[in-house]
């Protein structure tokens, strides 16, 4: 018996096997270089030698292959269909040596000549790429991928075959991902784009890949095809019934520009310390860290992110065990500014818990405290509230930290209540960390401390009280502050919350409007989202109807951009009370379910609650699971929905109820 063998290129070592068979894309039979058309034509015999090709010299029960290829028969016709696919399978090799092994009771693919299938090899191939150095390890692969010509056979919907396809359908999409990966560490960005393409043309909900075309397009300044690969991306998401990554929308102008010299010197290095042992690589290593450390630093003072971006990548490919403690810190320093420009999550989450090991090493607890809080963020960002909440209250408890870092965290807490919108909470935190902030500590702290806190009074229903702390920390903020972040959004929720204390007005709408042009400007469409909404229902609330309509449409046209982000539950829910306002009862519970799924999936629970309250049935569960939401989201903030929305009526739940 003559087992089969191929190259590193994944061709026979023989130079014509007697028997090719292809699976990817079809069955094809070739024996003796002639194509055998009519045993790839009768699906019982097709799927007889199909099946076991995938599983070479491995015996199969006559029973067993019966039930496996015809589970819809019974036994005895099972029996009988086996025995006409093996009689037609060998007139089909009349003449021809027979590949299987027969016996009365089992049955095995092992030919006695020179075999070849493409799946055994693409297997092969993949198993020696996941052991070959990189420079190698791209052939291989690339010649593993150019096996794979489609679909484990496509035409078929048998169990087996359904098993089979997915399973190899993966080991494609992992070979791909790692090309791409490949050649943008060495520094191949043309090379790794065009992958990175591949794998988005296959698999079109992969959000690492249209990150990456995004940015490569805005690095090009193409902005048009930026926009193209988000909008294509949503469109998978929606298609296949998955929450996107909000992270996968197009920046005005951002991108890595790696430099290919930088990819190649570093592969130069790796090899080099593989084959000569005795040159010193590892003081040549920490020089060249510490250079690229350097050059990133210089870039990002400079506001460059995507020149950074580059050597910040070589810094953490050329950290070792040997590196000191304190170029390690500042190489992850780098690396995490760089992926937080990108918004690659993963990324920076995986530097994080590096970083945070670090801190533990160095024994820093202000350290550790920094980097808890920015993994907490993240997890904010991320849409996972109940994760950062369990870091920042295990980080209070164990860090022996400063009164200024105890306030931070405290403030990230009563941040992450609010996101859930547990707004008594919310308060309570936010009043311990003002309390906590020490004097002398900088005062962009405390106004943002008192921005928090203001929304908090907002929601329970204190619209006077929310105002007052708003002008508290504008009054705090220095001049060149209010025009940053922290002042836009201070400047934004003192508007808003005019609106809801003393109605809308036209100096307001002027005002309003400015907001949401300033937020279209710097792309900022989640703030747009957030204001529109709110001004929709504060335009229902004063019974407005033509100014409701036309922020509504305003808000619509948002939605495919934005509604999949943070803001996405807030913006549904408004354009269900919309809805609703107008007696259109099915749009309004159709987009009252899509504010229920969004808010379930940021963990936004007051939002969740009050799409629920949009049901006219209510059932058991879903009074019990209220009046748990009510009690966490507070009883204030939930009349204060209900004096907002007047065309609403409120649901059945006494005051004992409705406490829970």
């Amino acid at each position: 018996m003559i087992p089969m063998a191929f190259d590193e290129a994944g061709i026979p070592v023989f130079a014509r096997p007697s028997l090719c068979i292809r699976l990817f894309g079809g069955l094809d039979v070739e024996v003796q270089g002639r194509q055998r058309t009519a045993l790839a034509r009768q699906p019982r015999t097709g799927a007889l030698l199909a099946f076991l090709a995938l599983h070479p010299l491995r015996a199969f029960s006559r029973m067993a292959l019966a039930e496996i290829l015809w589970p819809d028969l019974d036994p005895v016709s099972g029996m009988g269909a086996l025995r006409a696919a093996l009689y037609r399978l060998r007139r089909g090799f009349r003449g021809l040596r027979f590949p299987l092994r027969v016996d009365r009771a089992r049955l095995a693919f092992a030919p006695s000549t020179p075999w070849w299938t493409d799946v055994q090899a693409f297997m092969l191939l993949l198993e020696r790429a996941r052991k070959a150095p990189p420079l190698q390890a791209r052939a291989i692969l690339e010649a593993a991928v150019a096996l794979y010509t489609g679909d484990l056979l496509p035409e078929w919907e048998a169990p087996w075959v359904v098993g089979w396809r997915e399973r190899l359908r993966g080991r494609f999409l992992e070979a791909l991902h790692r090309l791409w990966r490949l050649a943008e560490e060495m520094g191949d960005l043309r090379e790794a784009e065009r992958w990175a393409e591949r794998l988005f043309d296959e698999e079109p909900t992969c959000g690492e890949a249209a990150r990456f075309l995004i940015r490569r397009a805005e690095g090009r300044r193409d902005l048009e095809a930026a926009r193209r690969y988000a909008a294509r991306y949503r469109q998978a998401c929606r298609a296949a019934g998955v929450a996107p990554d909000p992270g996968v929308t197009p920046e005005a102008w951002r991108g890595i520009r790696a430099s290919t010299p930088l990819g190649r010197l570093l592969q130069a290095l790796g090899e080099l310390s593989r084959e000569v042992s005795a040159f010193l690589v590892e003081d040549l290593r920490q020089t060249l860290l510490k250079g690229a450390v350097q050059a990133a630093e210089a870039a990002l003072v400079r506001g460059a992110y995507p020149e950074a971006a580059p050597w910040a990548m070589a810094a953490l490919q050329l950290l070792t065990p040997q590196t000191p403690i304190e170029w390690a810190w500042r190489a992850r320093c780098a690396a995490d500014a760089v992926a937080d420009f990108e918004a690659d999550w993963d990324r920076q989450a995986a530097n994080l818990r590096a970083m945070l090991r670090l801190a533990r090493r160095m024994g820093d607890p202000a350290r550790r405290a920094e980097v808890v809080a920015r993994l907490a963020w993240l997890e904010l960002q991320r849409g996972r509230p109940a994760a950062a909440e369990r870091l920042l209250a295990a980080a209070e408890v164990v860090l022996p930290v400063d009164p200024l870092h105890r306030a931070l965290l405290r403030r990230l807490r009563g941040l992450t209540a609010l996101r859930r919108g547990w707004f008594p909470a919310a308060r309570d935190h936010l009043q311990v960390a003002l309390a906590l902030l020490p004097e002398d500590a900088p005062v962009v702290h405390r106004a943002a401390i008192l921005n928090g806190l203001a929304v908090a009074l907002r929601h329970l229903g204190d619209y006077h009280a929310a105002l007052r702390t708003l002008e508290q920390a504008w009054d705090l903020l220095p001049q060149e502050e209010r025009c940053g972040l922290l002042g836009a959004l201070i400047e934004g929720n003192r508007t808003l919350f005019r609106g809801w204390a003393e109605g809308p007005s036209a100096a307001w709408m002027e005002e309003i409007e400015a907001l949401v042009q300033e937020a279209e400007r710097r792309q900022d469409l989640e703030a747009a989202l957030w204001i529109a909404a709110g001004v929709v229902r504060i335009y229902l609330r004063a019974g407005d109807g033509a100014a409701s309509a036309r922020w509504a449409a305003r808000l619509e046209a948002l939605w495919p951009l934005a509604g999949h982000g943070f803001e996405g539950p807030r913006a549904a829910l408004a354009l269900a009370l919309w809805a609703w306002a107008r007696g259109d009862r099915r749009q309004a519970l159709r987009w009252g379910r899509r504010a229920q799924r969004s808010a379930q999936r940021w963990g936004r629970e007051d939002l969740r609650l009050l799409a629920m309250a949009l049901r006219q049935r209510w059932t058991r569960a879903a009074r019990q699971e209220a009046r748990k939401l009510i009690g966490r989201v507070g009883e204030a903030a939930w009349r204060t929905f209900w004096a907002e929305t007047p065309f609403l009526r409120p649901p059945a739940f006494d005051e004992t109820e409705s406490a829970g």
